[in-house]
């Protein structure tokens, strides 16, 4: 329900965003200056799907690829300062999302459920 409704509410604001754009943006928020072979490792998406996705970030002004000092064969990935408000834009989705989903829950049992989805996430069995 959370990924349909986001999507969504995607569509409704930025219908030239696709989903997995969506999730690399927010992702390279998260891990400023990952690689490429870094996000196509851990999005379990072939290579040439991965460059188009980046390129077309580029081309929309969202994220930048540089160089790597060390290998000019790594790229790094930034966002540009579009793309950080874009993501502030899709956070505030997700929390919106999020919050209309389990509004009604009690604070405890969000909290329960944001630390075991985090614990499934890392791979580490969710803490007593």
């Amino acid at each position: 329900m959370f990924r349909t409704r986001t999507r969504s509410h995607l569509e409704a604001s930025h219908p030239e965003l696709t989903l997995n754009e969506a999730r690399v943006l927010l992702h390279t928020a998260r891990h400023p200056g990952i690689t490429q072979k870094d996000v196509i490792e851990r999005s379990h998406t072939d290579k040439a799907q991965m460059t188009r996705i980046l390129s077309s970030l580029e081309m929309q002004g969202w994220l930048t690829r540089t160089p790597s000092t060390t290998d000019k064969r790594v790229r790094h990935l930034h966002l540009s300062p579009a793309g950080q408000q874009l993501v502030a834009q899709l956070q505030a989705v997700q929390q919106q999302v999020a919050n209309e989903l389990l509004g009604d829950w009690p604070e405890a049992l969000r909290m329960q459920l944001l630390q075991t989805l985090q614990s499934a996430a890392h791979g580490t069995p969710p803490s007593n």
